[in-house]
């Protein structure tokens, strides 16, 4: 079964398309990792979100 695949080999991809792709991984990192500082503790009960 090996190479009946219908887009074998695959064609590589269009460079705008992987630094697009790069760069929304990268912002979607950032931004979890932005997240997890501001409410991390909350979010692992370390700390009620009522609480000042």
């Amino acid at each position: 079964m090996a190479g009946k695949h219908p887009l074998y080999p695959i064609p590589p991809a269009r460079p705008l398309y992987r630094f697009a792709a790069t760069g929304l991984s990268a912002s979607m990192w950032f931004f979890l990792m932005y997240r997890a500082k501001q409410d991390g503790p909350a979010l692992l009960g370390w700390k009620h979100p009522w609480d000042h």
